[in-house]
């Protein structure tokens, strides 16, 4: 007996998506499967981006369809992106998402919706589908030997053997490509170049770059000590200020060098007990090679940025401002400045400290602790979860450009010759960069990314504490939608912890992200037994890909792009002696007219949000429509009704705040790490 089949197919809308190549298809279903149908429509362009078809075919009864196998050959321009297809006939219906590319002149087995864990599966047929999906996929989606990332996370293998899967590769932004961002800024400011002064002054010159670019907000208010304390607590780094009740060792400070920074007639013993002070410590840096070179000329290069600390006092206003500052750990070299020192001092003091936080920022807080603990989680997924499997459907969408842009940012800032060697204290033949990675891996563990633990720790969670801090305050309701969104999804499909025990497809998972990825040590768990700890863990990696990763990154040509604000290298090693130091020598001390220009066009690629960007709270939707499952739409609403409160909160409290914090409103926040 013959039946009827519809099939509507929806071609990417992304540019380049349609293919001139034939598209046939067979269906496979329960009872076997249909021979091979060609799609195409008489006097009609099939498949152009953006496009929707619909085809009608018979065949025999096939039951309950499985997969759909489509082939892609005889184009030019033959790749395509397909992104889902529903199959009905009569009352029953097939979803099919896909969101990936059937090269020209290959098969593609595009397999049934319906999210199910593998021991859930009853059909032979459907179950070596699933295997030979993942074989594919391990071929494609290799680890690096474990000696390449020595030190750090587990990460993709890509070489010219074996590139960079199209399903991976990296987008435009709104101004081009990642690296094209850079150029085009480089270029806009070398062509103005001529308006500067000969003898570069960065302190003063550096203004004159904003002529033909947006000026950070920042160059108004940089020099001063509320703007400074401000960004410690919304800034590009704002996990680090921590509550302290003693002084921390070897910080030589008495109540005569704080003479009228405190309340009347508060002692320092009496702020620290009355939990009013806090610490910015860059101690990582400690021990870290910083950049040393002798060029062709014999001329010797060094950058600086050492392993400072600054004292924040929470004065009598209820607001932040900095009291003291070391620019290293021995009492006996480092002097501890202060806001009576000169203003040369104490402005160099600021700037110092600025270039110590860059460093840190740039290779532990942004680089190592979002993009590279991430990736592992995107390895195991796609080498062991196949696309019905819930978890896959849960985080496929978050992880979107993320093993391109790593790759991007090993190959162009990171390696060897990288940009980073070319402006940041930590780069340059000793690798600081990399050994600074290596140490802030070291230390961190999964649970690290947890924001109500990290608060905790810090001794910052009680706005009773510190009043002020919209990073704390945009950052918890978004961990707990987040976390209840991924509670809710798992649990629709874990009815107990025996399911996830069961789970073969999961417990792989869990062993290739183990031994290859990160070791159980860096995780909250060394057996992955419970649905709770699944939660736990998957809520962390959403969080850090989405939340943190927008905190630490999208305000970084705010931050850095007035280089003065917040240089990532020093040229003279920083003052051992007070009152010394004149307006000359600040100049001298900022980083040269070259390495401005790559500070700056590094930080305005890096905030950019590309054309296609999605984001947490999505105008319309998601676009990528993994779940039809009756209950996900529910637990998908809720979610982003709490993001739509969330949103209203962060507009009323801005409305009222003389410096704005928007990188985390839920409509900003992309859904992963995709620049």
């Amino acid at each position: 007996m013959s039946v009827e089949y519809k099939i509507t197919i929806r071609t990417s809308a992304r540019f380049g998506s349609g293919t001139d190549g034939e598209i046939s298809v067979v269906l496979v279903g329960t009872h076997g499967e249909s021979e091979p149908h060609t799609l195409d429509k008489r006097f009609h362009n099939d498949f152009e981006a953006g496009a929707e078809g619909v085809y009608e075919l018979e065949t025999r009864e096939l039951g309950e369809l499985l997969l759909l196998r489509f082939s892609n050959s005889k184009g030019l321009a033959g790749d395509w992106l397909l992104d889902s297809a529903e199959v009905t006939s009569g009352e029953r219906s097939w979803y099919f998402p896909y969101f990936r590319w059937i090269l020209s002149n290959s098969t593609a087995e595009v397999l049934a919706g319906t999210a199910r864990l593998p021991q859930h599966v009853r059909h032979e047929r459907e179950v070596l589908a699933r295997r030979a999906q993942l074989e594919r996929r391990r071929q494609m989606y290799a680890w690096r030997p474990a000696e390449a990332t020595a030190g750090l996370p587990g990460a993709f293998d890509i070489s010219e053997e074996r590139p960079l899967p199209k399903d991976e590769l990296y987008r435009g932004l709104g101004d081009g490509s990642y690296a094209v961002v850079i150029a085009k800024t480089i270029t806009t400011l070398k062509l103005h170049m001529p308006v500067l002064t000969s003898a570069w002054n960065g302190l003063v010159d550096t203004l004159d770059l904003f002529k033909h670019l947006e000026a950070p907000q920042v160059t108004q208010r940089w020099q001063d000590d509320y703007e400074f304390a401000r960004q410690a607590v919304q800034g590009v780094n704002p996990v680090h200020i921590q509550l302290i009740t003693a002084l921390p060792d070897g910080l030589p400070l008495a109540d005569g060098d704080l003479r009228g920074l405190l309340s009347p007639g508060s002692s320092l013993a009496q702020a620290l007990a009355a939990k009013r002070v806090f610490l910015l410590d860059f101690e990582i840096l400690d021990g870290i090679p910083m950049f040393r070179k002798v060029n062709e000329d014999g001329v010797e290069e060094r950058r600086w940025a050492p392993s400072a600390r600054c004292l924040l006092y929470l004065d009598d206003t209820r607001q932040l401002r900095p009291i003291a500052i070391q620019l290293g750990r021995d009492p006996e070299q480092d002097p501890v400045f202060t806001p009576n020192d000169t203003a040369h001092d104490w402005l160099a003091a600021k700037i110092y400290l600025r270039c110590s936080e860059g460093n840190t920022h740039q290779m532990v807080t942004h680089a190592l602790r979002t993009h590279f603990v991430v990736e592992p989680f995107v390895m195991a997924t796609m080498r062991n979860l196949p696309d019905p499997h819930p978890v896959y459907k849960l985080l496929r969408r978050h992880f979107r450009y993320t093993l391109a842009i790593n790759d991007g940012a090993r190959k162009g800032l990171l390696d060897e010759g990288g940009v980073f060697d070319d402006f940041i204290a930590t780069g340059g033949p000793g690798k600081g960069h990399i050994k600074l990675g290596q140490k802030g891996y070291l230390r961190w563990k999964l649970t690290d990314n947890k924001p109500r633990p990290d608060f905790e720790r810090r001794g910052v969670l009680d706005p009773e504490i510190l009043p002020y801090y919209p990073y704390r305050d945009d950052a918890l309701p978004l961990w707990d939608a987040l976390e209840e969104y991924v509670g809710g999804v798992l649990g629709h499909f874990y009815k107990s912890d025996a399911d996830l025990v069961g789970d073969t497809e999961m417990q792989a998972w869990w062993a290739d992200l183990t031994e290859r990825g990160l070791p159980a040590d860096k995780l909250p768990c060394t057996r992955l037994t419970r649905v709770a700890d699944l939660a736990d863990i998957l809520s962390t990696v959403l969080f850090t890909g989405s939340v943190q990763h927008a905190a630490v990154n999208y305000l970084q040509y705010e931050h850095y792009a007035f280089v003065p604000n917040a240089p990532l290298c020093m040229r003279r090693e920083p003052p051992r002696k007070k009152g010394v130091l004149g307006p000359d020598d600040l100049a001298g001390m900022i980083p040269t007219r070259s390495q401005t220009l790559w500070q700056v066009a590094i930080g305005r690629a890096l905030a950019s949000f590309g054309e296609d960007e999605e984001f947490l709270l999505h105008e319309g939707g998601w676009r990528e429509d993994y779940f039809k499952e009756p209950g996900l739409a529910e637990i998908h609403e809720r979610f982003h009704d709490r993001l739509r409160v969330q949103l209203a909160a962060v507009k009323a409290r801005n409305a009222k705040s003389d410096v704005p914090y928007t990188v985390l409103q839920p409509d900003k926040i992309p859904c992963g790490i995709t620049v």
